[in-house]
């Protein structure tokens, strides 16, 4: 039986020195998970990109969806260079869903870190899950973290 500690070694091993995707919304159910991919990245010495989806749903409202995304991206940005970090931030039009696998495909990640939504049951199972498609249909290690 593994120790705890063998765990994070095992996924270092897996991404070190490769891109890693950090897909988020900037929204506080995700704080765990990027300070978890800023920390993955320092560690492994990876390059991080941080990805913001602007979702077509969004349509009505999309001009603010794209500044709220950009600020984001820059802020996130800023203090994965502050710790060191080879960042790039990178904001998609499109599915969510679709949107994720097909970049960490393009970016040629060695893994992606997605944060739960926080949605209920109900939503995950009328809806879907992000995080449940990505791990689903993805070719690299997928963290998701909460």
């Amino acid at each position: 039986m593994s120790s705890p500690m063998e765990e994070p070694q095992t996924s270092e091993r897996q991404v070190q020195g490769k891109n890693l995707l950090l897909a988020t919304d900037g929204k506080p159910h995700s704080a765990k998970a990027i300070d978890f991919a800023m920390e993955m990245a320092k560690l492994t010495s990876s390059k991080l990109f941080i990805m913001y989806v602007v979702s077509p749903k969004n349509e009505s409202d999309r001009s603010e969806v794209i500044k709220e995304g950009m600020a984001i991206l820059q802020d996130l940005k800023r203090a994965g260079s502050d710790l060191g970090i080879d960042v790039t931030t990178l904001l998609e039009g499109g599915s969510p869903y679709q949107t994720i696998v097909s970049t960490a495909e393009r970016i040629k990640a060695g893994a992606i870190v997605v944060g739960t939504s926080g949605k209920s049951v109900l939503d995950r199972v009328l809806i879907g899950s992000v995080s449940e498609y990505v791990v689903r249909n993805s070719n690299c290690t997928v963290i998701v973290v909460k």
